[in-house]
């Protein structure tokens, strides 16, 4: 079977499903309709490398390593684009995101290709160029080799290129995905294409080509000139300093930008899901849809994604289509890293049992693990931000627990979705609470040792 996985880089849960004040999303509404919809799939972290690494390997942070203290997936561990590669299908990524273009080592070992389609808008937009000269790691990396990675010192252009990547070019991305898979259907070569989307992503593009709006109305005008100041202050990752403030004028000038995005994301999907339907490309595809993070807009006093374990960060949509399966909605709790053993199983014909569309699977199972391994190069930043942290979501009643060097708070995401009222505790409360909820064994058994991996002193 051909796969596609479909990734909106960072798409948050928290603002689909009829969000209030939500973004308008008709298309992913209606999936719920069409697909197997997870109500309650989670990351395994709060940003883009180690998520990914996890759905590549089905192995958490801590066991594959590409996070921000490596920068690298070196493990032997084979990723899915290895092992579909060596079983005859043709494997492509399709992405303007920076951290698949190859400089980043192993992260995209296994696929054949790397496309990468910019905005035809025209000439690099300057306060692209602004907003990514202001990104500190790019700073760091510019004095110590010239540019982001040793390779860029031979291309002058990459931040340029960098710059004009966050011009809005989702549409290109997508139109090529369908060229590919008429292509390989043509050639009757099956095929695993994966595509990071990345109109979502900051700098929340609120227009079809420019990350600008009009200025032909005062308003558009007003954003246009606030917005450069805002985004390069969150860009330096200023919130994780003393004293952050953003006004309300910011915060609401940012998330509606995000949501204006999502919804034009949603149409652009809809366009994808139409004409692949229309040339009958999913009646032998499993496609996923599905992002690696959220993105707060002053959640527990955070932005973009970083330095979090919280929903905001790790509770993400999940659509699955097989063409055996019958639309469902799904409430119990799921890991993304799941979506590797269904991926193999489908490429490799291995049928469905013992994967995340098996509910037998999913009752043995009902358990989240995520991890943080904090950005080392920040200087000035709080304490509670300079450490690796973890967090388990566990049950059919969704308890919570986040572990950090101070110790553990617990949440009832039923009743507190927000996770604004911690409980201080013991992890062995919530194991007990998880226990009388009735989690199986095999679930308990995870869930403890990732708990006494994370208390140990040598742990996170």
């Amino acid at each position: 079977m051909n796969v596609v996985l479909l990734v909106i880089d960072s798409l948050r849960a928290a603002s689909l499903h009829g969000a209030a004040n939500g973004p308008r999303t008709p298309f992913l509404d209606a999936l719920a309709q069409r697909c197997v919809t997870f109500r309650h799939a989670y990351a395994t972290e709060c940003w883009t490398l180690p998520s990914h690494c996890s759905m590549f390997t089905g192995l958490l942070p801590s066991e594959h390593g590409a996070h921000f203290h490596t920068m690298a997936y070196t493990g032997s561990a084979p990723t899915i684009a290895e092992l579909l590669c060596a079983a005859g299908h043709s494997t492509e990524i399709v992405t303007r995101n920076f951290i698949f273009d190859g400089t980043i080592p192993g992260i995209t070992r296994g696929f054949q290709a790397r496309t990468q389609l910019l905005s035809d808008a025209g000439a690099t937009n300057p306060f692209a160029l602004f907003l990514a000269a202001a990104k500190p790691r790019f700073r760091r990396h510019v004095r110590a080799t010239g540019f982001f990675h040793p390779r860029h010192r031979e291309s002058r252009a990459f931040l340029a290129t960098f710059a004009r990547a966050m011009l809005p070019a989702d549409r290109r991305s997508l139109g090529h995905v369908l060229e590919r898979m008429e292509t390989q259907r043509r050639r009757g070569q099956p095929y695993f294409i994966f595509a990071n989307l990345y109109d979502v992503h900051a700098p929340y593009p609120p227009t079809p080509r420019s990350i600008l709006r009009p200025f032909t109305s005062a308003s558009g005008a007003f954003e246009n000139l606030l917005f450069p100041y805002f985004m390069s202050a969150l860009g330096a990752h200023t919130y994780l300093r003393p004293d952050f403030h953003l006004s309300d004028v910011g915060r609401r000038m940012l998330l509606s930008r995000y949501h204006r995005a999502i919804e034009l994301m949603d149409t652009k999907l809809a366009e994808f899901w139409n004409g692949a339907c229309g040339a009958r490309l999913l009646d032998d595809t499993l496609l996923i849809v599905t992002s690696d993070h959220g993105e707060a807009f002053g959640e527990h006093d955070l932005y973009l994604h970083d330095a979090s374990v919280y929903d905001t960060h790790l509770h993400v949509p999940l659509w699955i289509h097989h063409p055996e399966l019958a639309p469902v909605r799904v409430d119990d709790v799921v890991s993304t890293r799941d979506l590797f053993g269904l991926m193999r199983a489908a490429g490799l014909g291995a049928g469905l049992r013992g994967t995340i569309l098996d509910a037998a699977y999913r009752a043995t199972q009902p358990v989240a693990l995520a991890e943080h391994f904090h950005y080392r190069h920040l200087n000035g930043v709080q304490p509670r931000y300079r450490q690796d942290i973890a967090a388990v979501i566990a049950g059919p009643a969704r308890r919570k627990v986040i572990l950090r060097r101070d110790g553990a708070a617990s949440y009832d995401l039923q009743r507190d979705p927000d996770e604004a009222f911690p409980a201080n505790g013991a992890a062995a409360d919530f194991m007990s609470a998880c226990r009388r909820d009735g989690v199986s064994a095999l679930a308990l058994a995870q869930v403890n040792q990732h708990v006494q991996r994370w208390q140990s002193p040598t742990g996170g």
